[in-house]
Parts: C-alpha cells; sequence; structure tokens
C-alpha cells in the first residue's frame, strides 16, 4: 500500500488471532472430526480380524455389523464436522468484515487520498473469504489430517515396522519437494492478490464514471486496460498453478508409491511368512486410507501461504491510521480563542506533503450571518473547509467556536454535531429521497424533513416524484439533476440542526431562477446558523453579508463586496436569458 504501515511479515500465529468468539465452534469441529478418524482408523483392524476369523472358519457377522456401525458412525461425525465448520468460518469472515468495515469508515482522510478505494474494498471481500477458507477449513482439516497421519503409521509400525519404513522413505522425499516450492507459491499468490485489488480499483474508478467513459468513446481503451490487469493476475495465478503442479505429482508418488512399495514388499514378507495375509490387507487399507489426509497435508502448504498473503493486505488496513476522537488539550490553545462568539481562526497554517497551502490563516465569522469566501484555485479555500470539518489537522494554529477550541475543548464527534458541510460535488447515496435528506438524522420527524424540504425549495421536486420521499433516486442520485442534487445535499445537513453550514460552491448547478431561490434561502440560513459558503459567482458574492478573500495561503481582504472588490479573482459572467 502506498500509505506508510509498520506491518510485519504476518505469522500462522496473526492468523488464529481471528478464530477468537468461534474457538468452541471449531474445537467442537474437530473433536467431531477426529472421532471421525479415529473410526476410519479402526475399520483396517476390524477387516483385518474379519479376514482372519473367515479364515478360520468363524462366523463373520458380528464383525460385518461392527464394521457397518463403525463405518455409519464416521459419516456421521464427518458430517457433523463440517456443518460446525462451516459455521465457524462464516462467523469468522463476519466478524472480520465487520471490523476491517469499522477500520476503513474510520480512516484519516489523508489515507484516503493516498490509497485505491476498489483495492480497499477487494481486502474486505475477497481476502476476508481466502482467509475465512483457511481458518475454519485448512487448519482444522490440517489438524485432523496430521492426527490421521500419525495415528495411522503408529498403527503401520504395530502391524509391521519393516513396512512402515517403506512408507515412511517414500513420504519424506515426496515432502521435501513440496516444501521447496511453498515459497514460490506464497509470492505469486500475493502478487495475484495485490493485482486482484488493483483490478477492483480500476473498475471502481471506470464504472464510476461510466458517462464520462462513453462520451468520451473510451469504452474499447478501457476494456483493453481492464484486460491487461486481468491478465497480469492470470500470469501470478499460472505460475502459481506451475508451482502447484510441481506439489500434485510429489503427493501422487508419495501415496501410489507407498501403494505399490507395500504390495511388493508385503507379498515378498507374507510369502517368506513374516506378516499374515490379514494384516497385510489392514496394512494396504491404511496406506489407501492415509492417501486422503496425506494429500491434506501437502496441500495444507499453499493454502495457508494463500491465508498468510491474505491476512498481510487485512493487517495492512488494520495498520492504517484512524482518527481519534478524544479531545487533544494544548495548553497554548486559549492564548488564541476569541472571547467573543462565532467561529475564529487564529494563525492557522497547513502543508500538504509536497507544498505549503495555508501560510498564516486569521479571521472571524459572527455567529450568525452570510459569510462567503473567495480566491483563486489554490488559495487554500477548500483546505479550510477541511480544517474545519476537522477532516486534517492543522500544524499550527488554532481553529475556535464560541471561545471554545475544535481540538482541546471538543471530541472529534461533539465538534462535528455542530459542523453541517456541503460539498460542491453533492454526493448522494443509492437509496430514497428520504434516506438522502435524513442521513445525518435518521431520527427526524416529517415535520423537521418538510421544514427543511420547503427551505430548500424541493417541495415541487417531492410532489412531482411517483412515490414522494420514498422514490429511488439512483446510484449517485443520478435521477436527478444537478440542481436537485445540490438541494437535497443542502437539505441533508440542515435537517441534523448544525451551528456552523459550511457550501462549497453551492450555486455551480443552478440556473438563474434557482440560484435567486437558493440565494434567497442562504439568507434565510444565516439568521439561524453561521454560514460559510466558497463562492465565485459574482450573484452569491453579492448577497454575502461580508468576504473573506484569501490569496497566497493568507488573508487578503476581509469586508463587504464593495470593500474587497479590487481584491477578488476575475469571475465568470453569470449567464443572461437569450436564443442565438
Amino acid at each position: 500500500m502506498n500509505e506508510t504501515t509498520t506491518t510485519g511479515r504476518v505469522t500462522l500465529r496473526d492468523l488464529l488471532v481471528w478464530t477468537r468468539g468461534s474457538r468452541l465452534r471449531l474445537l467442537g469441529a474437530l473433536i467431531c472430526a477426529l472421532a471421525a478418524a479415529g473410526l476410519g482408523l479402526a475399520q483396517p483392524m476390524i477387516v483385518s480380524r474379519t479376514i482372519d476369523t473367515a479364515t478360520a472358519g468363524q462366523p463373520v457377522m458380528p464383525l460385518l455389523l461392527l464394521l457397518t456401525v463403525v463405518f455409519v458412525a464416521q459419516a456421521t461425525t464427518q458430517a457433523l464436522s463440517t456443518y460446525r465448520l462451516d459455521q465457524a468460518g462464516e462467523t469468522i469472515v463476519m466478524r472480520l468484515r465487520v471490523a476491517l468495515t469499522d477500520q476503513l469508515l474510520r480512516l484519516r482522510m489523508a489515507v484516503f487520498d493516498r490509497q485505491r478505494l476498489g483495492d480497499l474494498i477487494s481486502r474486505a471481500t475477497t481476502d476476508t473469504t481466502l482467509l475465512r477458507d483457511v481458518l475454519a477449513q485448512d487448519v482444522v482439516n490440517g489438524v485432523v489430517s496430521a492426527l490421521v497421519v500419525v495415528g495411522g503409521l503408529a498403527m503401520m509400525l504395530w502391524l509391521d515396522p519393516v513396512l512402515a519404513a517403506v512408507v515412511l522413505a517414500v513420504v519424506v522425499v515426496s515432502g521435501a519437494v513440496v516444501g521447496v516450492v511453498l515459497k514460490g507459491i506464497r509470492r505469486e499468490t500475493v502478487a495475484a492478490q495485490e493485482a486482484t485489488g488493483a483490478l477492483a480499483a480500476e473498475m471502481e474508478r471506470v464504472l464510476s464514471a461510466i458517462r464520462t467513459v462513453r462520451v468520451s468513446r473510451a469504452e474499447a481503451r478501457e476494456s483493453r486496460a481492464l484486460g491487461d490487469r486481468a491478465d497480469v493476475i492470470r500470469r501470478h495465478n499460472v505460475r502459481a498453478a506451475r508451482l502447484t503442479a510441481v506439489v500434485s505429482p510429489a503427493i501422487e508418488f508419495g501415496v501410489q508409491g507407498s501403494l505399490v512399495l507395500v504390495i511388493v514388499v508385503g507379498l515378498y514378507r507374507v510369502a517368506a511368512g513374516d506378516i499374515a495375509i490379514g494384516d497385510l490387507v489392514a496394512f494396504l487399507l491404511y496406506v489407501n486410507y492415509l492417501a486422503v489426509p496425506m494429500s491434506s497435508l501437502f496441500d495444507i502448504g499453499p493454502a495457508i501461504q494463500t491465508g498468510i498473503a491474505a491476512m498481510q493486505r487485512l493487517q495492512e488496513v488494520v495498520d492504517l491510521p484512524t482518527e481519534e476522537d478524544s479531545a487533544r488539550p494544548r495548553p497554548d490553545a486559549q492564548a488564541f480563542v476569541s472571547v467573543g462568539s462565532g467561529l475564529a481562526l487564529r494563525d492557522v497554517r497547513f502543508r500538504y506533503t509536497d507544498r505549503e497551502i495555508l501560510t498564516g490563516v486569521s479571521f472571524q465569522v459572527p455567529r450568525h450571518g452570510f459569510t462567503a469566501v473567495a480566491g483563486p484555485s489554490g488559495a487554500g479555500k477548500t483546505t479550510i473547509f477541511n480544517l474545519l470539518a476537522r477532516f486534517y489537522d492543522p500544524a499550527d494554529g488554532v481553529i475556535a467556536f464560541d471561545g471554545k477550541d475544535a481540538h482541546s475543548d471538543h471530541t472529534l464527534e461533539e465538534w462535528r454535531t455542530r459542523i453541517g458541510l456541503v460539498e460542491q460535488s453533492s454526493p448522494l447515496m443509492y437509496g430514497t429521497l428520504r434516506d438522502n435528506i435524513s442521513y445525518a438524522a435518521p431520527d427526524a420527524d416529517e415535520e423537521r424533513l418538510h421544514a427543511v424540504i420547503e427551505m430548500t425549495g424541493l417541495t415541487d421536486l417531492v410532489r412531482r416524484l411517483p412515490d414522494g420521499l420514498d422514490t429511488m433516486v439512483g446510484e449517485h442520485g443520478s435521477t436527478l439533476s444537478g440542481g436537485e442534487q445540490q438541494r437535497v445535499a443542502i437539505a441533508r445537513s440542515l435537517v441534523a440542526r448544525p451551528e456552523i453550514l459550511l457550501l462549497d460552491e453551492p450555486t455551480s448547478h443552478l440556473d438563474a431562477v434557482n440560484e435567486q431561490l437558493l440565494t434567497r434561502t442562504l439568507r434565510r440560513i444565516s439568521t439561524e446558523h453561521t454560514l460559510l459558503v466558497i463562492a465565485h459567482r459574482f450573484s452569491t458574492l453579492r448577497a454575502a453579508d461580508r468576504i473573506i478573500v484569501l490569496a497566497d495561503g493568507k488573508v487578503a481582504a476581509c469586508g463587504s463586496y464593495e470593500e474587497v472588490r479590487d481584491h477578488l479573482p476575475p469571475v465568470p459572467a453569470d449567464l443572461g436569458q437569450g436564443c442565438a
């Protein structure tokens, strides 16, 4: 990831941390699986006894009945184990996704400036699923398989140490081959998962701007670019498959080679009178029975490597810095805080990693009133809004409201209850109009909703929509016009009754009629709120009680329109009426 983290190499222990809360289910599944394994290990011995009994001419029906009961009991306990594993797995992945989602929602804004959203989403979906499979399936199956193999080898040693030594020799050789390729499998698996996250990020970029893609006739170009991303994933997975292909013959060699050697050596020892035919059959059954758990042990390596790779990507997200909600006392803050009411900035400085944006901004906004912020592009207008919303913290200086410091006298949540923000892009969410307007205050009653609807000029829209407030607005509010989206965003901020309302160029998508309506609305809002508006349009600037002009990261002028007009940057003329 681009954001610097302190994430070290993830180990199996780090994987097992996420099993907390599901360990009883996993333990139950393990007990059932071990019981099934024990019943399976008993079957070859029952078969051996049955052969010896039949050879001696004695009745074998009781032994056959016992074999049937053991087989049914094994199948039942194995089914119960599988169900418990799936149940635990779903609980683990749910807990993982909840934790990752909560982490993503609390990351500092600087992280989102650097990370690809699609990749972050991929980590919370695809990678958690991979980790679930490892924790709830592969680890338990690996433990059971290891115990079955140990138990089976113990039974083999008891039946015939010579044949057991033959099997062990073949298994050790094939296991050594598998161990060599595991490191390469992990490397390619990590690369494939990273490439998958990159593909998800690119798809999010393209699909979120699909209208621009279409009108730019860029479908073929974007399709080729996405295809190239998919090909990177394919190449990494093919290289991993090539390494895994080495594992399969090694497993085949271990299983089939053991079986062939046991038959050859075993028949020779039967002929020499060193082992009974019933014991040889039991030994062969053990070799055949251990084939599956031995294969699982060989497969568990690549599977755990995949899980560790997924855990590495998840841990990187967990280690990203999040916002701190607690107040941070600063002994020097009170020296700057104004004793008056309203919003005050004192010598505020801020820089991004590569350049300084604010070099000492100071101004005061009255408790009630309409204040516009103007200035050329890059002067720091949006940065001030980001600092006021506490998306970022200033490098120096103080932000205060009604004499209380934004950082030392407020927690993050307390400060944001006083703030309403309407971005220039006016992002709406998929859902109904009601969902969007009441988003900041989901418990708002109908009276409050209709009051802000009337205040923002949305009454006609609500009447016109087929289901009124319960009409779906589409992805990102696509069924509404730009001006309607802007007014919905303003209504969304107002419904929470903020004391400070920040609007970033609210009239940018409005025609002349709606602009006049919104200007009147802003005047009305300013009688109840501290209203701060980033403005470029002449009409918005003229409507403001006071204008703060920024230039080169500082306040260049402050006052009425007539007082600051010489400091204002050139503004585009308002559109008039007419037809060419």
